[in-house]
């Protein structure tokens, strides 16, 4: 729901030097409160907590678009109000059958940070591995910085992702060195096959900033949705200097009524012959709930993982109630 209408004439004016029609910025917010606790021995929030355990947090979105000879042009910024600050913005090129051009800043729009991680999830869930120590194994290229192209061909999906020299934003007239390396990513996925399936896969090479090597990374990803549960499964593959992975996702999601469902994620990681103190494979799990009404949701979630970093026994665990609105 947006909160306020701004009329504008010179915003597209202001993206791109070309003639404009005049454009809209809209407004849109979102605030939470958070209730969590944490245990395990892994990260730097393990035993307990020991400070107050409910948070708040308020964001807004600014949304603004106008037509252009070349197309559609959008501009959205996200900041948090608690610090007045930008946390992520996106400026694409809407050019119809010729494609869409995307310039992200942190959104993670594209490409296989888009698609990390596709397996269905109660409203307000976190992924089953988020906020814990599994965060360590995760698909994606650099979220700034880059520039991607997409488009659709007889119900595919495509979407080339780049980023020069590991990504990275600066400041007008400014450089940011990310890396010694470029990522390059490609995304493929279709609805088209069958009445409720989405399936997709991955590819790309990844600026390694520890070293001088290039990561490979391949994803592949299926959903199917039949009346009110919807199924997914992942796999994704990186191959990187010292620390091969292998991941195995499943997870489930179930609309118990228009307002309510419930969802469970697992995922396996198994570690390289390079990881010499691996023992086990890495595994987390999550589960969740959610009410919505309007733009009103109380969720919450129970992200665990086990045998972290391939330690035998060594556990990271969070649990996490939300009551969040939209505005």
């Amino acid at each position: 729901m947006n909160i306020k209408k701004i009329g504008m004439t010179a915003l597209a004016g202001s993206l791109v030097a070309m003639g404009a029609n005049a454009a809209e910025m809209s407004v849109s917010g979102n605030a939470k409160v958070t209730y969590v606790t944490n245990s395990g021995g892994s990260d730097s929030m393990k035993d307990s907590l020991t400070g107050s355990p409910i948070g708040f947090d308020q964001f807004l979105g600014f949304n603004g678009s106008a037509d252009n000879d070349i197309g559609t042009i959008s501009l959205y910024t996200g900041m948090n109000t608690d610090t007045m600050a930008q946390s992520s913005a996106k400026l694409t090129i809407d050019m119809g059958d010729a494609g869409l051009i995307g310039f992200d800043g942190g959104t993670a729009s594209y490409g296989l940070n888009a698609h990390k991680d596709m397996l269905p999830r109660a409203a307000g869930a976190e992924q089953a591995w988020d906020d814990t120590a599994g965060d360590a194994y995760t698909s994606g290229e650099a979220t700034t910085g880059n520039i991607a192209y997409v488009n659709s061909f007889e119900g595919f999906d495509l979407q080339l992702v780049y980023a020069k020299n590991g990504g990275g934003n600066s400041s007008d007239d400014g450089q940011t060195a990310a890396g010694d390396d470029s990522d390059k990513t490609i995304v493929v996925k279709t609805s088209s096959l069958m009445d409720g399936l989405t399936v997709g896969v991955g590819h790309g090479k990844i600026d390694d900033s520890t070293s001088v090597d290039t990561e490979k990374q391949s994803l592949a990803f299926a959903k199917y949705a039949v009346g009110s549960v919807t199924l997914g499964a992942q796999m994704a593959d990186h191959n990187k200097a010292g620390d091969d992975e292998q991941i195995t996702m499943l997870g489930i999601a179930v609309n118990i009524n228009e307002n309510m469902s419930l969802s469970y994620n697992q995922r396996e990681v198994k570690l390289g012959d390079q990881v010499v103190s691996a023992t086990s494979d890495h595994e987390d799990t999550g589960i969740a709930a959610s009410y919505t009404m309007g733009g009103m949701t109380v969720s919450a979630f129970k992200n665990e993982a086990d045998n972290v970093g391939g330690t035998a026994g060594k556990t990271d665990q969070r649990t996490q109630v939300t009551l969040s609105f939209a505005f």
